[in-house]
């Protein structure tokens, strides 16, 4: 593999070594033969990362200027074959001829997560957010990466205001006068103290917006401070690829005549205050928006609105907003990732001839019979390409198992907010009639147990067979807040007697009374050996927090 950059065949761009120290240009062989892994960790094909020289490719650091390259990965051994990249209506086209068969592939995907985050922070924020939002590592790669606060990209700034503490807001506003007009990568605020008037905050982000920032990230935390201060959008810099509120409120003001944010690809809006109308008016000054999160904004009533706006959206969460009514993403023909929690709505629509790579669909209610059968037509009708699939067992208890299309279903994540014998039967039918043959992981959130919950129900009989030669492929089992419940433990014998492929079943007890598998009641002694065995040989392994791996789909918004 090399590392090369447009024109003079430098890389002059400071990098991290494994201490964290910024060295000179990283030893492109070094790099190479880290990323010689496949799927299975066995020594495969090299990738390589090249540069295209694009207007972009020059970056201004604090301490001057740094030639940087725009990175993207491509196999190794042809030059000329770049990765496909994606066109408008969601297309993937390939500039060498001969380089169909790599359009499947996705390098960065099969990695481990601590290597692809390692190769994000070595790209510039735009690259980084393009790679992460095509191989579908997003949500588990890069949004760790861009909140952690020991980040190692260059150029990143995070300043929790406590009172008492360094900085005050003044010596903040200093801070940044004197580096007004340098490069920012990234800027994080908290504030958490009452002390920070609304015109201080305002300043505060005119110098940071000075600074051309590119990911800014606002937080209020006192309770004083959210009823005072309020973010204008149409005052930030016009540099910003990505953006992340939580807790704030978003004004109306300033929105007539305002230019357009070309580069804003990602906005997340967490517990954010802001109605329908000011969410249309900020995606008509986002052209490109790739990323919209919406979770927790309880104002927020008819999302599909702000759809007219944005054609270029890839990614869109809609989570726990409980005011929201109405939302049909019909118009949005490029999206292929879909993440909903809340309440059921009726109708429901999502794009048919989209053909989605990850879906997430959770209703904290179960959803009325009578509107099942169009529900599916409507919401799951295209699975040909589905890759990771959310689904909760109010979903499951209307008969997903309908549809069968699953072929290409590699991680299924079940968030049970019951676990009776009637859900277990309901996961039985969901296997045996959406058969998933290349299925490899699967993760279960079981619902909170409670100290007084009976181990043995009155009605624990399973009224559906556990299906046969359904999981294959199943490598990995993660279920979460396990208990010795009987419906948990039958789930359990279920799976280590079927998944024959199975390398380790991980069970996660918060409550360490729960892990006591010799005490289970009412357990046949075949299966109490089972359980053993697999204890002794290392395929069963009990938890009391969770580990790795983790769901590409980690949050679970709802209350289990």
């Amino acid at each position: 593999m090399a590392l090369d950059s447009d024109g003079d065949g430098s890389a002059k761009r400071p990098r991290a070594d494994e201490e964290g120290n910024q060295g000179g240009a990283l030893d492109g062989d070094a790099i190479a033969k880290r990323l010689r892994v496949d799927e299975e960790g066995n020594q495969g094909d090299t990738v390589a990362l090249e540069s295209y020289g694009d207007d972009d490719t020059t970056e201004k650091g604090i301490h001057g200027d740094a030639t940087v390259g725009v990175l993207a990965l491509v196999p190794d051994g042809d030059a000329g074959a770049r990765i496909p990249r994606e066109d408008e209506e969601g297309n993937q086209a390939d500039s060498t001829a001969g380089a169909t068969t790599r359009a499947t592939r996705d390098p960065l995907s099969d990695l481990p997560d601590d290597l692809r985050l390692k190769i994000l922070t070595l790209l510039p924020l735009k690259s980084a957010i393009h790679s992460s939002v095509l191989s579908k590592v997003r949500p588990r790669v890069w949004e760790s990466h861009s909140q952690d606060r020991e980040c190692p990209h260059p150029f990143f700034l995070h300043y929790d205001l406590v009172a008492g503490t360094f900085p005050s807001p003044e010596q903040l506003l200093e801070l940044l006068q004197l580096r007004r007009g340098n490069h920012l990568h990234r800027f994080s605020l908290v504030v958490d103290r009452s002390g920070v008037s609304a015109l201080c905050f305002k300043r505060i982000l005119e110098r940071v917006a000075d600074c051309a920032v590119e990911d800014l990230h606002i937080e209020l935390r006192s309770t004083s401070a959210k009823m005072k201060i309020a973010f204008h959008f149409p005052k930030s810099s016009r540099t910003l690829v990505r953006l992340s509120l939580r807790d704030i409120n978003v004004s109306h003001v300033h929105y007539k005549n305002a230019q357009v944010f070309s580069n804003l690809e990602v906005i997340h809006l967490y517990a954010v205050r802001i109605n329908d109308d000011v969410l249309c008016k900020m995606a008509a000054l986002c052209p490109v928006l790739r990323i919209l999160d919406l979770c927790y904004c309880d104002r927020l009533s008819d999302v599909s609105r702000l759809f007219e706006r944005t054609n270029l959206m890839r990614t869109l969460t809609v989570a726990e907003c409980a005011g929201v009514r109405v939302l049909d993403v019909r118009p949005v023909f490029g999206l292929r990732s879909f993440r909903y929690s809340g309440s059921f709505l009726w109708p429901f629509y999502l794009p048919r001839s989209v053909a989605f790579t990850d879906l997430y669909i959770c209703y904290n209610v179960v959803m009325p019979p009578h509107v099942s059968g169009q529900w599916f037509d409507n919401t799951l009708s295209n699975t040909s390409e589905l890759t990771v699939l959310t689904i909760c067992s109010n979903a499951l208890q209307t008969g997903i198992a309908k549809v069968g299309n699953f072929q290409k279903l590699k991680e299924l994540q079940l968030i049970m907010f019951e676990m009776k014998a009637v859900n277990l039967a309901d996961i039985y039918a969901f296997l045996k009639n959406c058969h998933c043959p290349i299925l490899k992981s699967l993760f279960v959130q079981l619902p909170t147990v409670r100290s007084d919950m009976p181990l043995v129900d009155a009605h624990n009989d399973v009224i559906e067979e556990p299906p046969e030669d359904v999981l294959e492929n199943l490598k990995v089992v993660k279920v979460m807040n396990f208990s010795c419940h009987h419906i948990a433990v039958q789930l359990v014998l279920f799976l280590l007697r079927k998944a024959k492929s199975l390398h380790k079943l991980l069970l996660v007890a918060p409550d360490t009374n729960q892990l006591n598998v010799s005490d289970i009641p009412d357990i046949q002694q075949a299966d109490r050996l089972l359980l053993n065995g697999s204890l002794a040989n290392g395929k069963l392994v009990l938890e009391r927090c969770s580990t790795a791996p983790r769901p590409l789909h980690s949050e679970v918004f709802a209350k289990l």
